[in-house]
């Protein structure tokens, strides 16, 4: 590791340090063309959008790849309207982006439309060293957007931690400490990434990439992993229903386990969608919809299960927790003379 004074006549001639793997490696700052600048079509965030097309993609097809993403055109307008990027791309030394795909999009985009605009012919980049590993590289990218402030979007992390688990061999407790994540959610967003892959495959969905977060909703309900683990054709109905759009949001899918509890509902999604399967369930149960009877479940399970302690300071004459009971009490009194029904 260099000293602190050698670190920094290294920053002085625009060479900086980056620990990648418990190694440090030099890193120089320089000024680059854009036109030279190659996208890496091992970048984890177009792992999917490769897996639609056939391999191997060009340059061109790369470009068209990331350039469809919506995040990315906002990207370019953000760019555009700072006047240049705020985060140096990094790169090999013959111009392969190891990250920074799309902000090297955008700048192409920039410097197609204003050809004459200096500000789009040549960026800071920061050059990597021959000798970095692929691995290395991996770490880098983690660093930046799952545990840094540049945060990829839900499956661009999945497809991560899946390559670093599967292809790196890295295990949970390495991931849990590098990416500052808990196993359970490691361990939920390998099984939605693997699992949204077998969708793709299986129904050959043209919006499959946009199904990810239905596949990472179903993982994290453990009635629903059980059931898939108990009977795989589960999974294959999973998809027919994904597929057929009845889910419209991925949050409709939380609502899974309790439509699958009840036969009526569960026809209703069969027939229908999530929205008919969801009028079943709160025709039975309001607090399904409504904060009031919500708050009214509450209260009646920690009245149900109410401590021993709590018990005796009310038996001792705690007047002040006996005062919001004889509330309590006094309201449903009184909302039962306006219903005329009787609540006991």
């Amino acid at each position: 590791m260099p000293s602190a004074e050698q670190d920094m006549a290294n920053q002085a001639n625009g060479v900086y340090t980056i620990r990648l793997g418990n190694q440090d490696f030099p890193v120089k700052r320089v000024q680059f063309p854009v036109d030279g600048l190659k996208l890496d079509p091992g970048n984890p965030r177009l792992g999917f959008l490769l897996r639609k097309n056939t391999l191997p993609a060009t340059d061109l097809e790369l470009q068209t790849m990331l350039w469809d993403l919506d995040p990315v055109k906002d990207l370019y307008q953000s760019i555009f309207q700072n006047g240049g990027l705020i985060e140096d791309p990094i790169i090999h030394t013959d111009g392969r982006v190891a990250e920074g795909n799309c902000r090297t999009v955008c700048l192409r985009e920039l410097r197609r439309k204003y050809p004459d605009d200096a500000r789009w012919q040549r960026v800071w980049v920061r050059v990597l060293p021959k000798d970095v590993s692929d691995e290395q590289i991996m770490l880098l990218i983690g660093e930046l957007h799952i545990a840094g402030k540049i945060e990829w979007r839900a499956l661009d992390q999945a497809e991560y931690v899946w390559r670093m688990n599967k292809q790196f061999g890295k295990n949970y407790d390495f991931m849990a400490s590098h990416l500052r994540w808990s196993r359970s959610k490691l361990a939920q967003k390998i099984a939605a990434y693997e699992e949204a892959r077998n969708y793709i495959a299986r129904t050959n969905d043209p919006q499959g990439i946009n199904r990810f977060s239905h596949f990472e909703e179903f993982m994290k309900k453990k009635e629903l992993r059980d059931l898939a683990e108990a009977d795989p054709k589960f999974m294959e109905r999973f998809h027919g229903w994904v597929h057929a759009g009845k889910f419209p949001n991925a949050v409709d899918v939380r609502l899974l386990p309790d439509i699958l509890k009840n036969e009526e509902a569960t026809k209703a999604l069969e027939k229908s969608s999530v929205e008919k399967a969801r009028a079943v369930l709160i025709a039975k149960d309001p607090s399904l919809r409504s904060n009031l009877y919500s708050i009214v479940d509450q209260a009646a399970q920690e009245l149900e299960t109410i401590s021993l302690d709590e018990i005796q300071a009310l038996q001792d004459g705690d007047e002040a927790r006996l005062l919001k009971l004889r509330r309590l009490r006094k309201a449903l009194d009184t909302l039962a003379k306006h219903v005329g029904k009787p609540l006991s």
